[in-house]
């Protein structure tokens, strides 16, 4: 049965702005303002240019005519936004039995959470409370979003992809992949040393084959499977073979190993970082087997040194390349290295701390005249999602160096609200496209970001 008339409109739904109710309290918010730069009007992929600075162009004026000198050098870096999401909904039943359910409409408005009557307890006190959480969950993945985060248990990954950090690459992966890779100048890190020093992970498996038809090694809760082939070495070398490539690949540089092949017949696993721990299991289809040897098991950095943050924040400026100190430069670190600091300017003085300045009409610490944002949130996300390798970071760098983008402040898309009659729901949703990246490594000192 059809009916006689159609809503073409149902549910119906209301927009806000997204530039006050979205862009402002998320992307401009002072827990980032004057440490990056934000560009609100990325719509997918775009080229970021890089202009070096040509020198050497002043000659001597020896002939008459005109005689050209000097160039610019033109480089771009990509910068792709990811689409992501908040969603959320409310059923104003679920006061019920409370004081707020004084605050409830009658009749069919009960269920939905805009009919509340005066004070308007949801829209003036919980929203605000929901839009703070997602600024604080914005930050944490533009600092630490990695698109092949893996669920961590008992600190080590097990193959499921963590969609909390996997939206798209925050600046702090860049810098260990790139850091890694080679890409940043090993001179431009500066290592921290701490009261325990760290290890890496090793185990080995030596296979001795026998009647058999496959090899199995499960690596971080996953099975690779080989097909057993003339022997015990003409197996793993086809092992390594196959597999290498993607285990290496998973959960990014931190939680990441290496496989090799260190004798025949063997396959070794080595963590990428020292202090990540890994599982490393052998099994045959068949009557051969698997045996451990040289294992090695992975110890975390300890508390840091005395006076560590005082010699690494000097040698971060030592470090620096001379070009950077055309731009204003700022310091940023976790908490740890920040207290160890402040333990050392207490043991050589008295009276008050390092001098305060402002930074984006805000005060903060300096060090040398630089302004130092401190990250407690740093510390939290690294202990409880980074299985608390590498706990003592800081970076130095400019703001127009560090980039957020998103497709937000040019966008008709809003924040959407509507009431689902069906559901009995009163749903809000969010949806934008976000992604960082860093435009010169010359710009750029680390510390605490590698072995």
């Amino acid at each position: 049965m059809s009916n006689i008339f159609s809503h073409g409109i149902s549910p119906a739904f209301t927009k806000q702005s997204i530039h006050d109710f979205f862009i402002s309290p998320f992307f401009m918010g002072e827990d980032i303002r004057g440490a990056i730069t934000v560009r609100s009007d990325i719509k997918g992929t775009e080229l970021l240019n890089k202009i070096s600075r040509p020198s050497f162009i002043t000659k001597p004026k020896s002939t008459a005519g005109f005689t050209a000198a000097g160039s610019f050098a033109l480089s771009t870096q990509s910068i792709t936004v990811a689409p992501m999401a908040m969603e959320f909904e409310q059923n104003a039943r679920a006061f019920w039995g409370s004081i707020v359910e004084q605050l409830l409409a009658t009749g069919y408005k009960e269920d939905d959470i805009e009919q509340m009557k005066q004070p308007d307890v949801w829209n003036k006190i919980m929203l605000p409370i929901i839009a703070q959480a997602g600024q604080q969950d914005l930050i944490r993945q533009m600092f630490f979003g990695n698109t092949v985060q893996e669920v961590l248990s008992s600190g080590i990954p097990t193959g499921v992809v963590d969609t909390n950090f996997s939206g798209y690459q925050g600046f702090l992966n860049h810098f260990i992949k790139d850091l890694y890779a080679g890409t940043i100048p090993s001179a431009q890190h500066v290592v921290v040393a701490s009261a325990t020093s760290a290890v890496k992970a090793e185990k080995i498996l030596t296979y001795t084959a026998g009647t058999d038809t496959f090899l199995v090694l499960t690596i971080n809760g996953v099975a690779y499977s080989q097909a057993y082939r003339s022997s015990a070495t003409v197996s793993c070398n086809d092992w390594l073979a196959t597999h290498k490539a993607t285990v290496e690949a998973r959960g990014g540089a931190l939680s990441g190993v290496i496989v090799t092949n260190p004798s025949a017949g063997a396959i070794k696993v080595v963590s990428k970082f020292k202090g990540q721990d890994f599982t490393f299991t052998g099994t045959v289809t068949g009557n051969g087997s698997v045996a451990a040897s040289g294992v090695v098991a992975a110890t975390k950095q300890g508390a840091l040194a005395a006076n560590e943050a005082d010699g690494t924040f000097e040698d971060m400026i030592d470090a620096a390349r001379p070009e950077m100190f055309e731009f204003p430069l700022v310091f940023m670190c976790t908490r740890s290295m920040w207290r160890n600091l402040v333990h050392t300017v207490k043991a050589k003085t008295t009276g008050d701390l390092p001098l305060t300045m402002m930074l984006g009409g805000l005060p903060v610490p300096s060090y040398e005249g630089y302004p130092v944002l401190v990250r407690p949130d740093w510390d939290t996300w690294i202990t409880t999602y980074q299985n608390g390798v590498q706990p003592h970071r800081a970076l130095l760098t400019t703001q127009q160096n560090l980039i957020f983008g998103t497709d937000g402040l040019m966008d008709p898309t809003d924040i959407e609200s509507w009431y689902n009659p069906d559901l009995q729901m009163r749903r809000y949703r969010v949806q934008y496209k976000a992604a960082t990246a860093y435009l010169h490594s010359e710009l750029l000192v680390l510390a605490g970001f590698g072995d």
